[in-house]
Protein backbone atom coordinates (compact mmCIF):
# COMPACT_ATOMS: atom_id res chain seq x y z
CA UNK A 1 0.00 0.00 0.00
CA UNK A 2 1.29 3.37 -0.75
CA UNK A 3 2.16 6.24 1.49
CA UNK A 4 -0.51 8.71 -0.94
CA UNK A 5 -3.46 5.85 -0.20
CA UNK A 6 -3.09 5.35 3.09
CA UNK A 7 -3.35 9.14 3.73
CA UNK A 8 -6.50 8.97 1.55
CA UNK A 9 -7.73 5.80 3.95
CA UNK A 10 -7.11 7.88 6.73
CA UNK A 11 -8.47 11.45 5.86
CA UNK A 12 -11.83 9.16 5.18
CA UNK A 13 -11.63 7.85 8.75
CA UNK A 14 -11.48 10.80 10.39
CA UNK A 15 -14.33 12.47 7.88
CA UNK A 16 -16.60 9.62 8.96
CA UNK A 17 -15.53 9.57 12.86
CA UNK A 18 -16.12 13.35 12.41
CA UNK A 19 -19.67 13.26 11.13
CA UNK A 20 -20.32 11.33 13.45
CA UNK A 21 -19.79 13.25 16.75
CA UNK A 22 -20.99 16.22 14.58
CA UNK A 23 -24.40 15.33 13.95
CA UNK A 24 -25.32 17.08 9.59
CA UNK A 25 -24.10 20.14 8.70
CA UNK A 26 -25.95 23.30 9.41
CA UNK A 27 -26.11 26.32 6.62
CA UNK A 28 -25.07 29.91 7.96
CA UNK A 29 -28.59 30.62 8.67
CA UNK A 30 -29.36 27.42 11.68
CA UNK A 31 -28.63 29.37 14.29
CA UNK A 32 -30.31 32.36 13.78
CA UNK A 33 -34.18 30.91 14.77
CA UNK A 34 -32.47 30.55 18.21
CA UNK A 35 -31.82 34.03 18.77
CA UNK A 36 -34.40 36.49 20.73
CA UNK A 37 -34.60 39.03 18.94
CA UNK A 38 -35.69 36.56 15.44
CA UNK A 39 -37.97 34.83 17.85
CA UNK A 40 -39.54 37.71 19.42
CA UNK A 41 -39.97 38.88 15.72
CA UNK A 42 -41.31 35.82 14.26
CA UNK A 43 -43.74 35.09 17.05
CA UNK A 44 -45.06 38.81 16.02
CA UNK A 45 -45.61 37.97 12.84
CA UNK A 46 -47.18 35.02 13.93
CA UNK A 47 -50.27 37.55 15.38
CA UNK A 48 -52.50 37.80 12.39
CA UNK A 49 -53.28 41.60 12.77
CA UNK A 50 -55.23 41.90 9.78
CA UNK A 51 -58.01 41.13 11.10
CA UNK A 52 -59.00 44.21 14.01
CA UNK A 53 -59.98 41.64 16.78
CA UNK A 54 -56.51 40.85 17.16
CA UNK A 55 -54.90 44.00 17.48
CA UNK A 56 -55.49 43.21 21.39
CA UNK A 57 -53.10 39.82 20.98
CA UNK A 58 -50.36 42.33 19.53
CA UNK A 59 -51.26 44.56 22.63
CA UNK A 60 -50.24 41.68 24.75
CA UNK A 61 -47.34 40.86 23.10
CA UNK A 62 -46.09 44.24 24.05
CA UNK A 63 -47.20 43.88 27.40
CA UNK A 64 -44.55 41.23 28.08
CA UNK A 65 -41.78 43.08 26.28
CA UNK A 66 -42.26 46.00 28.71
CA UNK A 67 -42.41 43.91 31.59
CA UNK A 68 -39.39 42.01 30.55
CA UNK A 69 -37.49 44.55 30.51
CA UNK A 70 -39.29 46.27 33.79
CA UNK A 71 -39.64 49.75 31.49
CA UNK A 72 -43.34 51.65 31.93
CA UNK A 73 -46.08 51.24 29.51
CA UNK A 74 -49.57 52.31 29.03
CA UNK A 75 -52.53 51.88 26.92
CA UNK A 76 -54.37 54.12 25.45
CA UNK A 77 -57.74 54.39 23.35
CA UNK A 78 -59.42 57.64 22.74
CA UNK A 79 -61.12 56.44 19.25
CA UNK A 80 -61.65 52.53 20.47
CA UNK A 81 -59.12 51.15 19.10
CA UNK A 82 -55.77 50.38 21.78
CA UNK A 83 -52.29 52.86 21.33
CA UNK A 84 -49.45 51.24 22.87
CA UNK A 85 -46.96 53.16 24.38
CA UNK A 86 -43.61 51.89 26.32
CA UNK A 87 -41.55 54.75 27.96
CA UNK A 88 -37.84 54.70 28.58
CA UNK A 89 -36.83 57.53 30.58
CA UNK A 90 -34.07 59.88 30.23
CA UNK A 91 -31.38 61.17 32.14
CA UNK A 92 -32.66 65.07 31.43
CA UNK A 93 -36.56 64.46 31.18
CA UNK A 94 -36.85 68.39 30.28
CA UNK A 95 -35.34 67.59 26.62
CA UNK A 96 -37.94 67.10 24.21
CA UNK A 97 -38.76 63.39 23.65
CA UNK A 98 -37.60 60.80 20.47
CA UNK A 99 -40.63 59.08 19.64
CA UNK A 100 -40.37 55.30 18.10
CA UNK A 101 -43.38 55.19 16.03
CA UNK A 102 -44.56 51.78 14.14
CA UNK A 103 -47.92 50.24 13.74
CA UNK A 104 -49.24 47.08 14.89
CA UNK A 105 -51.98 46.82 11.98
CA UNK A 106 -51.33 44.56 8.68
CA UNK A 107 -53.11 44.34 5.35
CA UNK A 108 -54.76 41.25 4.44
CA UNK A 109 -53.42 38.44 2.63
CA UNK A 110 -54.49 36.22 0.02
CA UNK A 111 -52.57 32.70 1.07
CA UNK A 112 -53.32 31.28 -1.70
CA UNK A 113 -50.94 33.39 -3.73
CA UNK A 114 -48.24 32.86 -1.18
CA UNK A 115 -45.41 30.34 -1.25
CA UNK A 116 -45.71 30.00 2.41
CA UNK A 117 -48.40 30.82 4.65
CA UNK A 118 -48.81 34.91 5.12
CA UNK A 119 -48.64 34.51 9.24
CA UNK A 120 -46.48 31.07 9.81
CA UNK A 121 -43.33 33.10 9.69
CA UNK A 122 -41.58 30.34 7.76
CA UNK A 123 -37.99 30.49 7.16
CA UNK A 124 -36.42 28.65 4.19
CA UNK A 125 -32.65 28.03 3.50
CA UNK A 126 -31.55 31.22 2.61
CA UNK A 127 -32.64 32.78 5.71
CA UNK A 128 -35.49 34.46 4.16
CA UNK A 129 -38.52 34.92 6.88
CA UNK A 130 -42.02 35.19 5.04
CA UNK A 131 -45.15 36.54 6.56
CA UNK A 132 -47.12 39.76 6.09
CA UNK A 133 -45.42 42.47 8.18
CA UNK A 134 -41.86 41.35 7.72
CA UNK A 135 -41.39 44.84 5.71
CA UNK A 136 -44.65 46.80 6.66
CA UNK A 137 -43.42 47.27 9.60
CA UNK A 138 -43.42 44.99 12.65
CA UNK A 139 -39.63 44.22 12.18
CA UNK A 140 -39.46 47.77 12.71
CA UNK A 141 -40.94 47.64 15.95
CA UNK A 142 -39.23 44.94 16.95
CA UNK A 143 -35.79 46.20 16.17
CA UNK A 144 -36.57 49.66 18.38
CA UNK A 145 -37.12 47.67 21.32
CA UNK A 146 -34.49 44.69 20.68
CA UNK A 147 -31.61 47.91 20.36
CA UNK A 148 -33.50 49.52 24.04
CA UNK A 149 -32.61 45.59 25.29
CA UNK A 150 -29.23 45.97 24.35
CA UNK A 151 -28.77 49.60 25.35
CA UNK A 152 -29.94 48.55 28.76
CA UNK A 153 -27.83 45.74 29.01
CA UNK A 154 -24.85 47.45 28.44
CA UNK A 155 -25.99 49.76 31.13
CA UNK A 156 -26.26 53.19 28.71
CA UNK A 157 -28.69 56.05 29.59
CA UNK A 158 -29.78 58.00 27.04
CA UNK A 159 -30.49 62.27 28.25
CA UNK A 160 -33.86 62.14 26.53
CA UNK A 161 -36.60 60.05 27.03
CA UNK A 162 -37.98 57.32 24.71
CA UNK A 163 -41.51 56.53 23.52
CA UNK A 164 -42.02 53.44 21.47
CA UNK A 165 -45.68 53.75 20.00
CA UNK A 166 -47.39 51.39 18.25
CA UNK A 167 -50.68 52.05 16.21
CA UNK A 168 -53.64 50.07 15.56
CA UNK A 169 -54.75 51.41 12.55
CA UNK A 170 -52.09 53.03 10.18
CA UNK A 171 -53.77 50.40 7.39
CA UNK A 172 -56.75 52.21 7.18
CA UNK A 173 -55.83 56.12 8.17
CA UNK A 174 -54.85 56.35 11.67
CA UNK A 175 -58.42 57.67 12.39
CA UNK A 176 -58.75 56.08 15.47
CA UNK A 177 -54.88 55.75 15.81
CA UNK A 178 -52.39 58.77 15.15
CA UNK A 179 -54.97 61.30 14.27
CA UNK A 180 -57.13 60.60 17.30
CA UNK A 181 -53.87 60.15 19.58
CA UNK A 182 -52.14 63.42 19.08
CA UNK A 183 -55.47 65.53 20.26
CA UNK A 184 -54.89 63.68 23.59
CA UNK A 185 -53.13 65.40 26.77
CA UNK A 186 -51.51 61.88 27.19
CA UNK A 187 -49.80 62.54 23.96
CA UNK A 188 -49.03 66.43 24.85
CA UNK A 189 -47.32 64.63 28.02
CA UNK A 190 -44.96 62.93 25.81
CA UNK A 191 -43.29 66.21 24.94
CA UNK A 192 -42.09 64.61 21.55
CA UNK A 193 -38.78 66.68 19.92
CA UNK A 194 -38.56 63.84 17.16
CA UNK A 195 -40.34 61.29 15.54
CA UNK A 196 -38.97 58.26 13.34
CA UNK A 197 -41.25 55.85 11.58
CA UNK A 198 -41.26 53.22 8.71
CA UNK A 199 -39.64 53.98 5.59
CA UNK A 200 -38.45 52.29 2.28
CA UNK A 201 -36.47 49.73 1.48
CA UNK A 202 -33.52 49.64 -0.95
CA UNK A 203 -32.29 47.09 -3.28
CA UNK A 204 -28.82 47.53 -2.41
CA UNK A 205 -26.46 48.88 0.50
CA UNK A 206 -27.54 52.02 0.87
CA UNK A 207 -31.05 53.77 2.74
CA UNK A 208 -34.01 55.96 2.11
CA UNK A 209 -34.88 58.62 4.32
CA UNK A 210 -38.36 59.73 3.94
CA UNK A 211 -38.80 63.61 4.96
CA UNK A 212 -42.46 63.91 3.68
CA UNK A 213 -45.73 62.26 2.26
CA UNK A 214 -47.69 61.86 -0.58
CA UNK A 215 -50.78 63.04 0.06
CA UNK A 216 -54.06 60.09 0.01
CA UNK A 217 -56.64 60.81 -1.92
CA UNK A 218 -59.16 57.72 -1.66
CA UNK A 219 -62.46 57.82 -2.85
CA UNK A 220 -65.82 55.81 -3.84
CA UNK A 221 -68.04 56.97 -6.83
CA UNK A 222 -71.17 55.70 -7.21
CA UNK A 223 -72.69 56.03 -10.88
CA UNK A 224 -76.32 55.54 -11.86
CA UNK A 225 -77.82 54.75 -14.77
CA UNK A 226 -80.84 53.41 -16.54
CA UNK A 227 -81.40 49.27 -15.54
CA UNK A 228 -83.81 46.77 -16.85
CA UNK A 229 -83.57 43.52 -18.46
CA UNK A 230 -80.83 42.06 -19.81
CA UNK A 231 -81.75 41.95 -23.16
CA UNK A 232 -82.32 45.58 -23.46
CA UNK A 233 -79.92 48.55 -24.50
CA UNK A 234 -81.11 51.63 -22.53
CA UNK A 235 -79.11 55.00 -23.30
CA UNK A 236 -76.87 56.14 -20.43
CA UNK A 237 -76.89 53.01 -18.55
CA UNK A 238 -74.76 53.14 -15.35
CA UNK A 239 -71.97 50.85 -17.11
CA UNK A 240 -72.03 53.59 -20.09
CA UNK A 241 -71.50 56.08 -17.49
CA UNK A 242 -68.62 53.85 -15.75
CA UNK A 243 -67.21 53.19 -18.97
CA UNK A 244 -66.82 57.46 -19.76
CA UNK A 245 -65.79 57.48 -16.35
CA UNK A 246 -62.82 55.32 -16.29
CA UNK A 247 -61.42 56.31 -19.88
CA UNK A 248 -61.17 59.53 -18.32
CA UNK A 249 -59.17 58.64 -15.38
CA UNK A 250 -56.80 56.05 -17.36
CA UNK A 251 -56.15 59.12 -19.69
CA UNK A 252 -54.92 61.16 -16.87
CA UNK A 253 -53.22 58.02 -15.29
CA UNK A 254 -51.58 57.90 -18.50
CA UNK A 255 -49.82 61.55 -18.53
CA UNK A 256 -48.38 60.98 -14.60
CA UNK A 257 -47.02 57.68 -15.95
CA UNK A 258 -45.56 59.07 -18.88
CA UNK A 259 -43.75 62.05 -16.32
CA UNK A 260 -42.99 59.20 -13.81
CA UNK A 261 -41.02 57.37 -16.42
CA UNK A 262 -38.57 60.30 -16.97
CA UNK A 263 -37.83 59.98 -13.32
CA UNK A 264 -35.09 57.91 -11.47
CA UNK A 265 -36.54 55.11 -9.78
CA UNK A 266 -36.94 57.01 -5.80
CA UNK A 267 -37.73 60.45 -7.56
CA UNK A 268 -41.70 60.72 -6.36
CA UNK A 269 -41.74 64.22 -6.66
CA UNK A 270 -43.84 66.22 -9.84
CA UNK A 271 -46.34 63.76 -10.46
CA UNK A 272 -49.17 61.40 -9.12
CA UNK A 273 -50.19 58.13 -8.75
CA UNK A 274 -54.10 57.49 -9.79
CA UNK A 275 -55.46 53.29 -9.22
CA UNK A 276 -59.21 52.21 -9.89
CA UNK A 277 -58.93 49.66 -7.29
CA UNK A 278 -62.36 48.21 -6.67
CA UNK A 279 -65.23 47.71 -8.65
CA UNK A 280 -68.85 46.56 -7.57
CA UNK A 281 -72.20 46.49 -9.16
CA UNK A 282 -74.82 44.23 -10.80
CA UNK A 283 -77.35 41.96 -9.40
CA UNK A 284 -77.79 39.10 -12.06
CA UNK A 285 -75.98 38.53 -15.27
CA UNK A 286 -79.60 39.23 -16.90
CA UNK A 287 -80.06 42.38 -15.04
CA UNK A 288 -78.79 44.98 -16.40
CA UNK A 289 -77.58 47.34 -13.00
CA UNK A 290 -78.74 50.64 -11.99
CA UNK A 291 -75.75 51.53 -9.97
CA UNK A 292 -72.19 51.28 -10.06
CA UNK A 293 -69.42 51.70 -7.61
CA UNK A 294 -65.60 52.11 -7.82
CA UNK A 295 -62.79 52.91 -5.66
CA UNK A 296 -59.69 55.30 -6.59
CA UNK A 297 -56.39 55.45 -4.87
CA UNK A 298 -54.99 59.06 -5.64
CA UNK A 299 -52.16 60.05 -4.21
CA UNK A 300 -50.79 63.86 -4.68
CA UNK A 301 -47.38 64.74 -5.27
CA UNK A 302 -45.95 67.60 -2.86
CA UNK A 303 -46.03 70.32 -5.37
CA UNK A 304 -49.42 69.58 -6.47
CA UNK A 305 -52.15 71.94 -5.99
CA UNK A 306 -55.25 70.96 -4.24
CA UNK A 307 -57.84 73.45 -5.92
CA UNK A 308 -56.66 71.69 -9.31
CA UNK A 309 -56.86 68.08 -8.20
CA UNK A 310 -60.54 68.75 -6.33
CA UNK A 311 -61.58 69.93 -10.25
CA UNK A 312 -60.16 67.13 -11.55
CA UNK A 313 -61.66 65.01 -9.83
CA UNK A 314 -64.91 66.95 -10.68
CA UNK A 315 -64.55 66.88 -14.28
CA UNK A 316 -64.30 63.44 -13.85
CA UNK A 317 -67.45 63.27 -12.38
CA UNK A 318 -69.10 65.25 -15.14
CA UNK A 319 -67.56 62.98 -17.83
CA UNK A 320 -69.61 60.24 -16.40
CA UNK A 321 -72.51 62.30 -15.81
CA UNK A 322 -75.14 63.47 -13.76
CA UNK A 323 -76.53 62.36 -10.11
CA UNK A 324 -72.82 60.54 -10.21
CA UNK A 325 -71.68 60.88 -6.20
CA UNK A 326 -68.69 60.99 -4.67
CA UNK A 327 -67.11 60.21 -0.87
CA UNK A 328 -64.29 60.21 0.55
CA UNK A 329 -62.57 57.33 2.30
CA UNK A 330 -59.65 59.85 2.80
CA UNK A 331 -58.75 63.17 1.98
CA UNK A 332 -54.98 64.50 3.15
CA UNK A 333 -54.65 68.16 2.02
CA UNK A 334 -51.70 69.24 4.19
CA UNK A 335 -48.75 67.14 4.33
CA UNK A 336 -45.44 69.44 5.68
CA UNK A 337 -42.08 68.55 4.95
CA UNK A 338 -39.07 67.97 7.97
CA UNK A 339 -36.30 69.96 6.61
CA UNK A 340 -33.13 67.40 5.64
CA UNK A 341 -30.29 69.92 6.14
CA UNK A 342 -28.04 71.40 8.60
CA UNK A 343 -30.63 73.50 10.01
CA UNK A 344 -32.11 69.91 11.46
CA UNK A 345 -29.41 68.54 14.01
CA UNK A 346 -31.90 65.17 13.78
CA UNK A 347 -31.11 64.53 10.37
CA UNK A 348 -27.68 65.59 11.00
CA UNK A 349 -26.94 63.19 13.69
CA UNK A 350 -29.17 60.49 11.90
CA UNK A 351 -26.48 60.96 8.61
CA UNK A 352 -23.47 61.52 10.45
CA UNK A 353 -24.47 57.67 12.04
CA UNK A 354 -24.96 56.12 9.23
CA UNK A 355 -22.25 57.53 7.16
CA UNK A 356 -19.87 56.50 10.07
CA UNK A 357 -20.77 53.29 10.03
CA UNK A 358 -20.35 53.32 6.21
CA UNK A 359 -23.80 53.67 4.93
CA UNK A 360 -25.09 55.83 2.47
CA UNK A 361 -28.81 57.74 3.51
CA UNK A 362 -30.49 59.15 0.64
CA UNK A 363 -33.41 62.14 1.52
CA UNK A 364 -36.89 60.94 -0.44
CA UNK A 365 -40.29 61.52 -0.74
CA UNK A 366 -42.61 59.04 0.35
CA UNK A 367 -44.62 57.65 -2.20
CA UNK A 368 -47.52 56.47 0.06
CA UNK A 369 -48.35 57.78 3.27
CA UNK A 370 -47.54 56.97 6.95
CA UNK A 371 -48.53 57.95 10.51
CA UNK A 372 -45.73 60.36 10.79
CA UNK A 373 -47.85 63.14 8.22
CA UNK A 374 -49.87 63.80 11.41
CA UNK A 375 -46.72 64.77 13.64
CA UNK A 376 -45.04 66.53 10.47
CA UNK A 377 -48.44 68.79 9.96
CA UNK A 378 -48.09 69.32 14.39
CA UNK A 379 -44.37 71.19 13.35
CA UNK A 380 -42.95 67.53 14.88
CA UNK A 381 -40.16 66.98 12.65
CA UNK A 382 -40.20 62.96 11.14
CA UNK A 383 -38.20 61.01 9.38
CA UNK A 384 -39.58 57.66 8.07
CA UNK A 385 -36.41 55.26 8.14
CA UNK A 386 -35.83 51.81 8.23
CA UNK A 387 -32.62 49.33 7.48
CA UNK A 388 -33.92 46.68 4.72
CA UNK A 389 -30.93 47.07 2.27
CA UNK A 390 -30.17 44.43 -0.60
CA UNK A 391 -33.96 43.60 -0.58
CA UNK A 392 -37.09 43.76 -2.47
CA UNK A 393 -39.98 45.69 -1.56
CA UNK A 394 -42.83 43.51 -1.20
CA UNK A 395 -45.11 46.16 1.03
CA UNK A 396 -48.84 44.82 0.61
CA UNK A 397 -47.64 42.13 -2.30
CA UNK A 398 -47.56 38.53 -2.07
CA UNK A 399 -44.62 36.61 -0.40
CA UNK A 400 -43.54 39.82 1.87
CA UNK A 401 -40.00 38.90 2.99
CA UNK A 402 -37.06 39.95 5.00
CA UNK A 403 -33.71 37.92 5.23
CA UNK A 404 -32.67 37.49 9.10
CA UNK A 405 -29.34 38.50 8.55
CA UNK A 406 -30.88 41.70 7.52
CA UNK A 407 -32.66 41.95 10.20
CA UNK A 408 -29.96 41.72 12.35
CA UNK A 409 -27.80 43.83 11.24
CA UNK A 410 -31.26 46.24 11.11
CA UNK A 411 -30.65 46.57 14.88
CA UNK A 412 -27.09 47.16 15.39
CA UNK A 413 -28.05 50.34 12.80
CA UNK A 414 -31.19 51.38 15.22
CA UNK A 415 -28.93 50.78 18.60
CA UNK A 416 -26.64 53.77 17.13
CA UNK A 417 -28.98 55.50 15.74
CA UNK A 418 -31.13 55.61 19.00
CA UNK A 419 -28.31 56.12 21.19
CA UNK A 420 -26.74 58.79 19.34
CA UNK A 421 -30.24 61.10 19.07
CA UNK A 422 -31.43 60.42 22.42
CA UNK A 423 -28.22 61.97 23.58
CA UNK A 424 -28.77 65.33 21.40
CA UNK A 425 -28.20 68.07 24.23
CA UNK A 426 -30.33 70.95 21.61
CA UNK A 427 -32.77 70.76 19.15
CA UNK A 428 -31.04 73.70 17.83
CA UNK A 429 -28.19 73.34 15.13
Amino acid sequence: MTEMLRSLILLCVLFTIHKSFAGPLRNQYSLYPELGAVKRFREYIRIDTSQEENIKHAVDFWIRQANELGYPYAVYAPAGKPIFVITVEGSDPSLPSIMLNSHMDVVKADESEWTYPPFAAHMDSNGDIYGRGTQDTKDVGIQYIEAIRRLKKHNITLARTLHVTLMPDEETGGKNGMKAFVKTKAFQSLNVGFALDEGLSSRDDSLFATYVDRRPWQMEFTLYGEGGHGLAMPDESAMEKAHRFINAVMAYRETQKQIMKTKNSTDYFGYNSVNINMLEGGLAVNIIPSKLKMAIDLRLSPDANVDEIQSLVESWMQEAGNNTEISYIRQEKQSEATAVDDSNPYWVTLKSTLNNMGIKITPVVCPATSDVLVLRNLGIPALGFTTKSNTIARLHAKDEYQNVETFMKGIDVYTEIIKNIGNLQSDDP
